[in-house]
């Protein structure tokens, strides 16, 4: 059984520590690489290779040995002239300079976390996307559209034409017995894959594949403000014309007191307003301890790979 999950981020590295356990599967990531953010953001523009971070982050999830190496090429260091670079971000910047391809030193990390499954960049162009607001303005990459809150974004492409997805990209949505899309930022996450030229029609050209969304737990000021859950299956769906086969969505109640720190930042639970047979409910959320020591709301990854294990079998 052939799984690709497409995405970016943390969510779709939630997702794939949990489906990691299971035996019977051959797991492949699609990736974005429109990052930035923080140290991919300066290594985009410093050395013109294709942000590592959310690379570096499946490949961590995927690592048979998160607990040493997963550990190293998450390290960040606080202070120096590294300040603010993770160990991982660094080596696969030098292995994309000495190779001369980010895949190919995708590839050689990959060995090197001996991780069960594939990371893929969806392409190995320098890209950034581009949104629209219904009020007519727009913004450039990922780091100003996170700036802009409580506006809703009409459409998303890229920064330039012709980028075309990568031939491993396009080999694994070919051979995908289930796809699976999010969690992840509705357009940063998702659709900057999905807008990627030739992406739409490879997944079109797959009619046997099941093809899953799975909701976000929370909505997202920058992205999805106010958002239902038929918001986000409808945004998606537009873009990767056709209909999801099942809908994944948490629907335990969340913590008061976690709340109030996400409402401060203008983001609620993700109402679920559909009721229709594609439709799988479940108790998927946990809370963890960010760096800073806020609480935070994420999928747990056992129970979300448990419930895709499920629908797939």
């Amino acid at each position: 059984m052939n799984i690709v999950a497409v995405g970016g981020g943390t969510g779709i590295s939630t997702l794939l520590k949990g489906l990691k356990y299971f035996d019977d599967i051959d797991l492949s990531a699609i990736i974005t690489v429109t990052d930035e953010g923080g140290s991919s953001g300066v290594i985009r523009n410093e050395y013109s290779v294709p942000p590592p971070g959310d690379v570096r982050n499946n490949l961590v999830a995927l690592a048979r040995d998160e607990e040493i190496l997963g550990k190293l090429f998450n390290f960040r260091f606080s202070d120096g002239f590294l300040s603010g670079h993770t160990v991982g971000n660094i080596i696969i910047t030098a292995l994309t300079k000495i190779t001369g391809s980010f895949a190919k030193a995708i590839e050689y990390v990959s060995q090197v976390l001996a991780i069960k499954g594939k990371v893929i960049p969806v392409s190995e162009d320098l890209i950034r996307i581009v949104v629209e607001y219904d009020d007519g303005t727009r913004a450039f990459g990922e780091r100003q559209i996170q700036e802009i809150k409580c506006k809703k974004i009409e459409n998303i492409y890229l920064d330039k034409k012709g980028v075309i997805i990568s031939g491993d990209a396009k080999h694994a949505l070919q051979t995908a017995d289930c796809i699976i899309f999010g969690p992840g930022s509705l357009y940063t996450s998702i659709l900057s894959n999905v807008v990627v030229d030739g992406f739409v029609e490879t997944l079109k050209s797959n009619k046997n594949a099941i093809v899953i969304y799975i909701s976000n737990i929370m909505t997202q000021a920058s992205e999805s403000y106010k958002f239902l859950l038929s918001d986000h299956v409808n945004v998606v769906e537009k873009y990767i014309k056709r209909k999801f086969d099942f809908i994944v969505v948490n629907d335990a109640e969340i913590p008061e007191d976690i709340l109030r720190s996400y409402r401060e930042e203008m983001s609620e639970p993700v109402k679920v307003d559909l009721d229709e047979k594609r439709i799988i409910k479940e108790n998927l959320f946990e809370i963890i301890v960010d760096k800073d020591g806020r609480e935070k709301i994420r999928h747990n990854p056992l129970k979300l790979a448990s419930v895709i294990m499920n629908i797939i079998r």
